[in-house]
């Protein structure tokens, strides 16, 4: 065995003392192939001086870091970028188009969401309608949850309302309004993407769709009656367990209002609707799992 070694080492020096055969030509094939890999980044920029030109191939330079220059038909670039770590190679022009796929920041499923926002009623012209409305969901994958939606309003006449009760002898308290709605919806998110906010941040956002239905108490004389619910709304992730969320419903319920007096007739049953606007916080919980 050490003849064999002798054998091999001789002969290696041999090849090396061989005029015009250089050393990557005797070195094991990976060696030649980290060689060739080395030799596209490692060429000089054509501005840069003679001089520029000695130093940027000492050993001291080639130690530090690899110099390279854009590939042709790319833009000339007059500072010289070094490639010091493997996370660098993204700012080479060979790995510029090189698209990354990442994990989607705020998964859902499996994950409990509990959501709490203020907002307002947006279509009531007599009553200024503010309020709070919380939800609390499960989702089963990322499109589809089940939520309890709860809304919560406040009434108070607006000015046209006072009007109308001096000028005209109506009553507008009378008028069917809603105290609150409690209800289930289906959630659907069939839309997922990410926005740049000042190109300095990248924001993952949701877009869903609900469902579903409950009951409004409601000052009407059947009190409480049987809604149809809808909405739709956003939801722009913070954390992997906090995000900013908006919401739009609308609510559709049967009801009938009090006579405006004991002498009036009778009131028809009527259609109302509710559009709720409200925006908050959503809390996702328990800890992320990745899929």
């Amino acid at each position: 065995m050490r003849i064999l070694e002798l054998k091999s080492r001789l002969l290696f020096v041999a090849l090396v003392a061989i005029p015009g055969l250089s050393l990557a030509e005797v070195q094991p094939l990976d060696d030649q192939e980290i060689l060739n890999v080395e030799s596209i980044y490692k060429s000089v920029p054509t501005t840069t001086t003679r001089a520029e030109q000695e130093s940027a191939t000492t050993p001291e330079s080639a130690a530090s870091a690899v110099e390279f220059e854009a590939t042709p038909g790319a833009p000339p670039t007059s500072v010289q970028q070094k490639v010091e770590n493997l996370t660098d190679l993204n700012r080479l022009s060979p790995f510029r188009e090189v698209s990354v796929i990442q994990k989607k920041y705020l998964p859902k499923t499996e994950r409990f969401q509990l959501y709490a926002g203020a907002g307002m009623t947006t279509n009531s012209p007599w009553f200024l309608n503010l309020g709070v409305k919380v939800n609390f969901g499960y989702y089963f994958t990322e499109s589809f949850g089940v939520e309890l939606s709860g809304v919560f309003l406040s009434n108070s006449e607006r000015e046209v309302a006072k009007e109308i009760r001096d000028n005209n002898n109506l009553q507008p308290e009378k008028f069917v309004n809603t105290k609150n709605y409690m209800g289930v919806d289906l959630v659907w998110a069939p839309i997922y993407g990410k926005i740049s906010m000042l190109n300095n941040r990248i924001i993952p956002f949701d877009m869903y769709f609900s469902a579903g239905g409950g009951t409004s108490s409601t000052n009407s004389q059947e009190s409480n009656v049987a809604t149809l619910h809808v909405g739709l709304g956003q939801i722009f992730a913070i954390t992997k367990a906090i995000a900013f969320r908006w919401d739009y419903s609308w609510t559709s319920f049967q009801a009938t209002p009090f006579p405006d007096s004991a002498t009036a007739a009778a009131p028809q049953k009527n259609a109302y609707n509710d559009l709720i606007l409200t925006a908050g916080l959503s809390f996702f919980f328990p800890e992320a799992k990745y899929r």
